[in-house]
């Protein structure tokens, strides 16, 4: 083998042994997320409980044009490398989160919903992220995703 070969493989080694803990360490890695299923609809004017009016207010800003919001389900769940989380969906189909990654106090996730295409989300320390799951009873589906309320 030449010099360059070698020093090539010599330098994808030394980056195996840097990178291998990093990568296990992602591996072990776990984030609490807090999950709210929202319903979005023009179905009245509605905001159901009152600290979704936050999420109107954004959705307005975004000329998003729903009227009505109400809460269906929230729960806080833990999210890890190894296996995707399922969260259920009011219109009988499941989300799938996984962590993708933790880099200075932010996750990335893989969020999954069927006959969407997967997204990845960064989930920080503030703030929410909202992602579209779907259509039910004449308004749609929206998955929050925002670090656990203490």
């Amino acid at each position: 083998m030449t010099k360059q070969v070698w020093a090539v493989l010599g330098l994808l080694f030394a980056m195996g042994l840097t990178l291998g803990p990093a990568v296990a360490f992602a591996q072990d890695a776990k984030v609490k997320v807090q999950v709210e299923v929202v319903l979005a609809s023009n179905k009245g004017t509605g905001v159901d409980p009152p600290e979704l009016s936050k999420m109107k207010e954004a959705f307005q800003k975004q000329n998003f044009s729903f009227t009505s919001f109400k809460r269906l389900s929230m729960e806080v769940v833990e999210i890890t490398a190894q296996k995707p989380t399922e969260v259920k969906l009011q219109n009988g189909s499941n989300a799938s989160l996984q962590l993708l990654g933790m880099k200075e106090g932010i996750a990335t996730l893989r969020v999954i919903i069927p006959s969407q295409s997967s997204v990845e989300v960064e989930l920080g320390r503030q703030g929410a992220v909202y992602q579209k799951a779907g259509k039910h009873v004449g308004g749609d589906l929206i998955l929050v995703l925002a670090p656990p309320s203490k």
